[in-house]
């Protein structure tokens, strides 16, 4: 057998529902993750709290969330999507921060569906290699991504988002320190209740709720 280094950590495919198998709370509430997360989404449209912002997404969405990021993810009933699950540590060239790509052009939409079917055959074969091919299948995937990437406007955060990100990034960074919103608002430099006004215009969530 040919040496195909792996671990307990290693990159692997799973769709939407398998990241809430105990119920769909475990997507719709703020949460981040250890893990980076590369989604697309094939059928359907929800909503999803990504970058600081409340956004709609559907069908032939790309979505990537790096590892201790702020999100949730709330897809309607019927809706299907896939994740690439790729450890922190992963030796991956990806993007730096989070991404939602509306992927119009049909070629491009079958060019990842076709990585995520190949990758998805490496997991389940689980052939000599398979963990080799299924990293560089990833890294394929990353390239797709940073080619898409390209084609998108640098984004330009108000004020606002900028609070709200500052906050999500308290949230992630101390969610078990037991401070409460009107600390972090404190720490923050503004009130609780302009905290929570903001947040609820740009996320429709109250602070609280997050």
């Amino acid at each position: 057998m040919p040496f195909d280094p792996s671990d307990m950590d290693d990159i692997r495919l799973v769709t939407l529902a398998q990241l809430m198998k105990a119920g769909a709370w475990q997507l719709e509430l703020a949460h981040d993750r250890a893990e980076h997360l590369l989604i697309w989404i094939t059928k359907g449209q929800g909503v999803a709290l990504l970058d600081g912002a409340r956004r709609g997404i559907g069908t032939h969405n790309a979505l990537f969330v790096p590892a201790r990021n702020l999100m949730a993810i709330e897809l309607m009933r019927g809706g299907f999507g896939q994740a690439l699950v790729i450890p922190d540590n992963a030796d991956i060239t990806l993007p730096q921060a989070v991404q939602h790509l509306r992927i119009r052009d049909v070629a491009a939409q079958g060019e990842l569906t076709v990585l995520f079917e190949a990758l998805g055959r490496e997991q389940s074969a689980q052939r000599p290699l398979y963990h080799s091919a299924m990293r560089a299948y990833a890294e394929l995937m990353a390239i797709w991504l940073r080619r898409h990437l390209a084609d998108e406007p640098a984004p330009k955060h108000s004020a606002a988002r900028r609070l709200v990100l500052a906050y999500s990034a308290r949230l992630v960074e101390s969610y078990a320190s037991g401070a409460s919103m009107a600390d972090h608002a404190d720490a923050l430099g503004v009130t609780p209740t302009h905290l929570t006004r903001v947040c609820r215009a740009e996320t429709g969530r109250t602070a609280a709720a997050l």
